[in-house]
């Protein structure tokens, strides 16, 4: 079984990584080229919800591949509701949302979800979805009232193109370059040893989170808290990319 994974902190990967299977970076496969995707047993994809949609690499890579298996299946984490996309097309057989560690720091103080996790029963519902895929069960979730309210405001209000301007760089930077090689974009560069974030920005909070000297910044942002999944390492998010530097 192959399963795509798109993460930024770690939440998808670790729920990849429970469902077992051999792990394929959404980011790695746009820059492949690969066409159709084979899998006797079954193919999935794990990835998080940008503002009520599939994060943008994984909607492009959906919509250049064809996926041949048996079994389709698609699980979102996601912190309070999947919105619509559990209705993403795509034929899937299977699609559950889990949720999780909400890290969208402009809305949420990270801090107080990271307490308040233990409340979602994240293992509980992990163990279900993992039991679920095991015997190729076939369950579409159907969006809550809230999640459709939810869908409806995203929509009518999305997130402004702007918003990346609204990112800073304290001094605290080393020049590192982490956040340039974790961005599933390409979208930082570094000018005189300084990240620069362009207009192309999901969001995401790849660099945010995982700067080692927390130096990102957001104009608004709710708390100063950084999150990456305790299962997961920076140098696994960097993989998911091929930007781990060989020793």
């Amino acid at each position: 079984m192959k399963i795509l994974y798109f993460t930024t902190t770690g939440n998808s990967l670790a729920v990849a990584r429970a469902i077992g299977g051999e792990l394929l970076s959404v980011v790695g496969l746009l820059g492949s080229g690969v066409g159709v995707l084979r899998d006797d047993d079954g193919v999935g994809v794990v990835c998080p919800v940008y503002f009520g949609e599939l994060p943008l690499p994984v909607s492009e890579l959906l919509s250049r591949i064809v996926i041949d298996a048996p079994y389709r299946f698609l699980v979102l984490t996601c912190g309070s509701t999947p919105a619509m996309a559990v209705r993403a097309s795509g034929g899937w057989d299977y699609v559950r949302s889990i949720l999780m560690v909400d890290n969208y720091f402009p809305m949420f103080d990270v801090g107080e979800q990271i307490a308040g996790v233990g409340q979602k029963r994240v293992d509980e519902h992990l163990a279900e979805i993992c039991a679920d895929i095991s015997m190729r069960r076939r369950f579409v979730e159907s969006p809550t009232v809230f999640g459709r309210l939810a869908g409806w405001w995203m929509r009518c209000f999305p997130l402004r193109s702007d918003a990346y301007r609204r990112f800073y760089v304290e001094d605290s930077c080393s020049g590192c370059g982490i956040c340039a090689r974790l961005c599933p974009v390409g979208n930082i560069v570094l000018l005189n040893g300084r990240p620069m974030i362009g207009e192309g920005c999901l969001i995401c909070g790849a660099c945010y989170h995982n700067c080692p000297s927390a130096a990102v910044r957001y104009k608004g942002e709710k708390s100063r808290v950084q999150y990456r999944h305790p299962g997961v390492s920076l140098v696994d998010i960097m993989s998911q990319s091929g930007s781990v530097e060989k020793e």
